[in-house]
């Protein structure tokens, strides 16, 4: 009876929410891990951009809620996408940690008057193996008197305690700028909680710190123990202190512009001013000339804005057009890796001048058929300016080997150092290695445990020579071979082609190893030898892999997909396709993996994963040698769907890609084209800005 009548009374409050003047809540992330009350959703969504992470002790089993600890991630993609996931501990004290890791999805439903109602559908804990958490549901929301807002929904769950299994819904009040209390009935009990968040002004970079807490519920399990969350907000674009700088100075004229030039008009001078400053801004391999009489050709090398190449573009065009527009109407400007043309800029220096000043929007062409992009040129030397011939360039990050949510524990981890040289050689010729530093893991990962095979070995893993050339029509090609993985020679082949404006690319590798050393064959970890299943499988004495690549990139989407397909390391047969979501220099990416190796089933994953820059946008160098971070550090957890047992199978559809490779090295990590230029064109000044300033 009672929950007939708190149906109805949502349903009735609803029909008249359409009337009312509205503004909308921030969402707080639920102790479900979607954004919601206490173990409701609402239909907000996490901000587009926007990192979520809770950690609260809340745990649903199947014989009802626990104490247990839960570490919950949620952010919104676009404005009607939302993605979380949660990795739950449930701490029943066995000598093997029962876990369970999940993924949840909530869409939002576009088209409908603001001022009416939000309207969204969601999946908890999809496609998992476990499904301890499976729910679907749909609900509306609707925000009055911009402090209260109101949920009312409907789902179907699996849920032994009947949670989202029928009608539900809520209230939340927004107290104060920094505490909101929630009302909810979950389709099984009701409950009430307290979200407390730290003022937007404690921190100029967005960041925001959140507390959580179940104050009372109508289920006695969950009155017998103190429930709490302790999580924070991040987001990953740009801040709003950014913006609003970039705001101040957007009617700021900064630059001069060929009438104001104080620039000697003698054009030899002009072309030496401007090569001593790309010498001392840190760009190498120059070479200067030109083309027409009006047209100045510029070559160069940017190896000190390593994070993107779009700050080493904005700097050099910024230093050119303002040096140079009073002598030369247009440019033209060849950037260069190991003396490989890579992409070509061509424009006006007034236009570009004006960009600068905001008082034009950008104008520039950019090409990446660069295969005779040198003929017809009058240099004023032949020989580099700041050449980089045999100068070493070591990149250090932390690696990672992880296994997330197992039957043996929540989290185990082997941390190593990685160490990686780039020297080049001659032209489209470098050496590359990496060095492993093996610096501390987790029990299960020491020798003699579950996971001890996977464990990093400090020692030089990799040894190679790499030979690339710039084919026509936007082909480059990249020949290496060495050794691989320790004890693997190899001989390998990429080819890279995209198109102009950089929204289509295709990339063939195809690898040929052989083992040198075979590993002595030992049994898992605390299992019976008898069983031939205690054994791993025996180490391939050859391998092959061959793996095509096509990747669309949408700029009004800043997004990409890419679809891979072919045989991969392990021998493994299938197809991964990829979303990655650009926030700036950081991205969040959705996988799904579907391979087979013969005679075995296959394994389908989806994982969540991201990537973020671990070296300043500006890195230091000096005539000798160069150290840096990595510009794009990648981590990714993978959970296996359409199974009953989530058994452990790493490496499934490993393309066996080295760091050295077309995408990373010539490619700005498969960030260059006209497309994606474009739609970060404000970084192209803001870049400039920095070093004006």
């Amino acid at each position: 009876m009672n929950k007939i009548i708190i149906q109805y009374s949502f349903l009735a409050l609803f029909a008249l929410l359409p009337a009312v003047v509205t503004a909308d809540q921030k969402p707080s992330t639920s102790f479900q891990g979607f954004s919601g009350l206490v173990n409701t959703p609402t239909a907000e969504l996490f901000d587009p951009g926007q990192f979520n992470f809770l950690y609260s002790n809340q745990t649903e089993t199947r014989g009802g809620y626990r104490n247990g600890d839960n570490y919950h991630f949620g952010i919104g993609l676009w404005q009607h996408l939302e993605i979380s996931g949660r990795l739950a501990d449930y701490n029943l004290g066995e000598q093997y940690g029962l876990t369970d890791l999940s993924a949840n999805i909530k869409l939002g439903i576009p088209y409908i008057p603001k001022d009416w109602f939000n309207l969204a559908v969601g999946i908890q804990d999809v496609g998992g193996a476990a499904d301890n958490f499976d729910a679907k549901y749909v609900v509306a929301s609707k925000t009055l008197f911009e402090k209260f807002n109101f949920s009312f929904g409907v789902g179907q769950s699996e849920s032994n305690l009947s949670r989202l299994d029928g009608v539900f819904g809520g209230v939340s009040w927004q107290a104060t700028q920094w505490a909101t209390i929630s009302l909810e009935y979950d389709a099984a009990d009701t409950n009430l909680g307290l979200t407390l968040s730290s003022p937007e002004y404690w921190f100029n970079n967005g960041v925001q710190l959140t507390a959580s807490a179940l104050v009372y519920s109508s289920n006695e399990a969950l009155r017998d123990e103190v429930y709490y969350g302790i999580g924070l907000k991040i987001p990953l674009g740009e801040t709003r202190s950014n913006s609003n700088q970039r705001a101040k100075v957007s009617n700021l004229k900064r630059y001069p512009n060929q009438n104001q030039s104080n620039i000697n008009s003698d054009s030899a001078d002009s072309l030496a001013q401007v090569k001593k400053r790309l010498v001392k801004e840190g760009f190498e391999s120059i070479k200067l000339g030109q083309t027409t009489e009006n047209t100045v050709y510029i070559e160069l090398e940017n190896h000190i804005y390593n994070r993107n190449q779009l700050d080493g573009i904005g700097v050099a065009l910024g230093i050119i057009s303002k040096n140079l527009s009073n002598d030369y109407s247009n440019f033209k400007i060849v950037f260069k890796e190991r003396e490989i043309p890579i992409f070509v800029i061509t424009g006006s220096t007034a236009d570009y001048l004006a960009f600068i000043n905001y008082e034009k929007s950008l104008n520039i062409k950019i090409s990446t058929d660069t295969y005779a992009v040198q003929q017809g040129v009058q240099l004023t030397s032949l020989e580099n300016a700041n050449d980089s011939w045999l100068k070493p360039r070591f990149t250090f990050w932390p690696s990672l080997v992880s296994r997330v949510g197992t039957e043996y524990g929540a989290f185990d981890v082997s941390v190593a150092l990685a160490s990686h040289l780039e020297l080049p050689l001659w032209k489209g010729g470098a050496l590359s290695a990496l060095h492993i530093s093996q610096l501390a893991e987790t029990e299960d990962f020491k020798d003699g445990r579950h996971f001890a095979d996977d464990k990093q070995k400090s020692g030089l893993q990799e040894v190679s020579l790499h030979q690339t050339f710039a084919l026509p029509f936007n082909v480059k090609n990249m020949t290496f071979l060495g050794r691989y993985r320790d004890s693997y020679n190899y001989l390998a082949n990429e080819i890279r082609w995209q198109n102009n404006d950089g929204t289509h690319r295709v990339n063939l590798l195809t690898a040929k190893y052989e083992n040198q050393s075979v590993p002595e064959r030992k049994p898992y970890f605390g299992c019976n030898i008898l069983f031939s299943g205690c054994w791993p499988d025996k180490e391939p004495q050859e391998r092959e892999v061959v793996v095509g690549m096509y990747r669309y990139y949408s700029a009004d989407y800043d997004a990409s997909i890419e679809l891979r397909v072919g045989q991969f390391w392990q021998q493994d047969k299938g197809v991964v396709v990829q979303m990655e979501r650009m926030f700036g220099d950081v991205t969040v990416n959705l996988t799904y993996k579907n391979t087979k190796v013969t005679d075995q089933e296959e394994n389908q994953f989806i994982g969540l994963g991201f990537s973020i820059p671990l070296t300043p946008r500006k890195d230091h160098i000096n005539r000798f040698v160069q150290v840096r971070g990595k510009p794009k550090w990648n981590y990714s957890v993978n959970t296996l769907i359409g199974k009953k047992a989530n058994t452990l199978t790493p490496g499934t559809a490993d393309s066996a890609q080295l760091f050295y490779n077309l995408d990373n090295s010539y490619a700005n990590y498969d960030r260059l084209g006209e497309a994606y230029i474009y739609k970060n064109a404000n970084r192209l000044k803001d870049a400039f800005e920095l070093i004006s300033n």
